[in-house]
């Protein structure tokens, strides 16, 4: 990415709101706000309010000035926020940049992740931490985001900082002891410390590892779906297992039309499941919205990890013969007497829905990721480089440690593990991993 110019974004999310943001990042920043308000722009970190003078509009705004290297990019940075109408936003940005042509301030639009990129390029956010604002941006769940929260507040930079810190001291020695071979009285490193600071690296790796969680892992937690008869009590009984009411709800057969995806909590440790409700099983039915709806419910339910087949107490009906199957009684209060099924609930009394989350849990406990207070979240390439390192260092240590590794080979193996653990925090970082990581992110981040 070209880093000389100023670049200008909306940051805050599409479409309308009552307010919105657009962030501009530069050396010519100030330059820019000065010339479409009335004012002058104190190069100062606050926020006051402005009359924003720009292709003939005359709007009201409040101004929040970061100077440069203490912000967010490292850059002069200025947030104007506006009324938040899209084409209203995108108006101003076109304008602004127009004005920096006539005032010979170069700036464009931003690149996905620019924002972000040019952070990490000043010295504000390691990459893993970088890595944490998209992980954020990108979290469907609260397992997720806990995990992209914990990249994001550098845990895993600084354990890759120290490995690298111990690894390049270490390899500096082994060199310096293959520099002075011909000096009999100089030992850089004996082999005894060498082999003592590579197991020590190599406990600290494998404690992380240990601990790690993939975020691949938590973008595949477990889909259990609500599945049966029309109007047999799903979408109520969705509404609450989540305790919120997220589904629409009436005595209407078919209400439910498309497929509805929630994240749910199931046990004290925060493990989430994700939560199905679609449209009712039907065999008898020719419309071709409701054949669309049908088709889709049962794409979720072939693909599901749990079925949880909801019948009323007044549906003789038989149950789905497929293992992943619970048998779940509803509307349990108008019949307390039918004990049929695996569970019988209700939503008017609450009967059962406890009960049945824990159910849920059970059923569910081999996809399950609880998240602890000292894991750490790793991207798959994370991970990949991780190991390279315990591999690389696992390799010079066993050299060592027979005595016969030559230190040239040894030296090898550290400059190696070097490099790899250089690609986790982005002490070494080749372009095309800084571009795959930067460009996931949204415009304007």
């Amino acid at each position: 990415m070209e880093t000389t110019a100023v670049i200008l974004a909306v940051s805050s999310p599409p479409g309308h709101a009552g307010r919105g943001i657009i962030r501009v990042s530069g050396d010519g920043a100030f330059a820019l706000a000065e010339a479409c308000v009335a004012e002058a722009v104190p190069r100062a970190r606050r926020i006051a309010p402005v009359r924003l003078g720009l292709d003939g509009l005359d709007l009201p705004s409040q101004m929040m000035t970061f100077p440069g290297p203490a912000s967010f990019t490292g850059e002069d940075v200025v947030e104007l926020q506006l009324p938040g109408q899209p084409h209203l936003l995108d108006r101003i940005i076109d304008a602004l940049i127009a004005l920096g042509k006539e005032k010979a301030v170069e700036s464009r639009r931003s690149e996905p992740g620019e924002f972000t990129y040019r952070a990490w390029l000043n010295g504000r956010l390691s990459l893993t931490e970088a890595e944490g604002v998209s992980a954020v941006i990108a979290a469907r769940s609260d397992a997720e985001l806990k995990a992209a929260s914990m990249l994001r507040s550098g845990k895993l930079g600084a354990v890759a900082e120290k490995i690298a810190d111990q690894l390049a001291g270490v390899l500096a020695l082994v060199e310096a002891g293959i520099d002075f071979t011909d000096e009999e009285d100089v030992v850089a490193i004996e082999a005894g410390d060498l082999a003592g600071q590579l197991e020590e690296m190599l406990a600290l790796l494998k404690e992380v590892l240990d601990r790690a969680i993939g975020m691949d892992v938590l973008q595949a937690l477990p889909v259990v779906m609500l599945c049966g008869p029309p109007n047999a009590g799903k979408s109520t009984l969705f509404n609450a297992l989540l305790s919120n009411r997220r589904a629409v709800v009436t005595e209407v057969p078919g209400t439910t039309r498309d497929v509805i995806i929630e994240p749910l909590q199931v046990d004290v440790e925060g493990s989430e499941i994700l939560l199905v409700d679609a449209a009712g099983l039907e065999s008898s039915i020719s419309n071709p919205i409701d054949l669309q709806m049908q088709s889709n419910a049962l794409g979720m339910l072939a693909d599901a990890d749990l079925l949880l087949h909801c019948l009323p107490v007044d549906d003789d009906a038989g149950w789905m013969d497929d293992h992943r199957v619970v048998k779940v009684r509803t509307k349990h209060d108008l019949d307390a007497s039918r004990r049929d099924g695996d569970i019988q609930v209700s939503t008017e009394t609450s009967q059962g829905i406890n009960e049945l989350r824990e159910l849920i849990s059970d059923r569910t406990r081999e996809g399950l990721v609880p998240l602890s207070s000292d894991a750490v979240a790793l991207q798959p390439r994370h991970e990949a480089s991780l190991n390279e390192v315990v591999d690389r260092i696992e390799e010079a240590l066993s050299l060592v440690q027979s005595r016969q590794g030559v230190p040239e080979l040894v030296a090898s193996q550290l400059r190696e593990a070097l490099d790899a653990i250089g690609l986790v925090g982005g002490i070494i970082a080749p372009e095309d991993v800084l571009g795959r990581i930067f460009s996931s992110f949204c415009i304007g981040k």
